[in-house]
């Protein structure tokens, strides 16, 4: 709305009325204003007075009178300049004190989410093939073709067609149990090294899965929580 456009201006209440008024009845003086818009006449003078400040208006003498009439619009162009260089200075003003300032080193933003259920795992697992970024995964049991079965096939087909290179470290107790497939390499380590949860690692994303009756998995997106555990799995990777 026009009056909400000339509040964001600076304009009060009463000087939008006053000057809207002004624009719709041509000239006239405080006393018939008062009367026409309903405002005391010593709040009418006031106002007139800002709005002869802000340029908007002007008078003239007439029998005695002052009579008031809204200039051009156009007026409100050389307004808006003014508001924006008032913003632009406030700005750099701003921005150069709290420059100034001690401010505290940035803490990289963490965003965890659980997914619970094969529903939800799929749902990761999709995700992680629309990345198409390079996965690490770190598990210690064939869980996932276990319990997925044909989508766990369906999947890997996904992955080579989409040229998504994977490196997986399993316990050596899985050497001979493991297919070959394409883009996708083994590593094996000592039993001692595993863990009961899978880890996956793909971009910025950590993914945690607890394979329990109902599985749980913990998707973290956090580049130093990659960045250590994918630390961790290269150590185990190059030995």
């Amino acid at each position: 709305m026009l009056e909400e456009n000339l509040i964001k201006l600076g304009f009060s209440p009463s000087e939008i009325r006053i000057y809207l008024h002004l624009i719709k009845t041509g000239s006239s003086y405080p006393k018939k204003i008062s009367a026409e818009t309903g405002i005391n006449r010593t709040n009418v003078y006031e106002a007139l007075d800002r709005l002869i400040s802000k340029g908007v208006i002007s008078f003239i003498i007439k029998n005695k009178l002052r009579w008031f009439e809204a200039k051009n619009p156009d007026c409100l162009i050389s307004l808006i300049g003014e508001k924006e260089e008032e913003i632009k200075k406030t700005k750099d003003i701003i921005l150069n004190d709290i420059k100034k300032l001690d401010i505290a080193p940035s803490i990289p933003s963490l965003e965890a989410n659980i997914f619970v259920g094969k529903k939800g795992l799929r749902m990761i697992f999709e995700e992680i093939l629309e990345t198409r970024k390079q996965i690490d995964l770190f598990a210690s049991e064939l869980q996932f073709k276990k319990i997925f079965g044909p989508y766990f096939e369906l999947w890997h087909k996904k992955r080579i067609a989409l040229g998504i290179k994977q490196r997986s470290i399993f316990p050596e107790q899985f050497e001979s149990k493991l297919e070959k497939r394409d883009l996708l390499t083994y590593k094996f380590v000592d039993n001692k090294y595993t863990n009961p949860t899978t880890t996956i690692l793909y971009g910025d994303t950590c993914v945690l899965i607890q394979w329990s009756k109902e599985p749980i998995a913990i998707k973290i997106n956090n580049k130093e929580i990659v960045k250590s555990h994918l630390n961790y799995f290269n150590m185990l990777w190059n030995n």
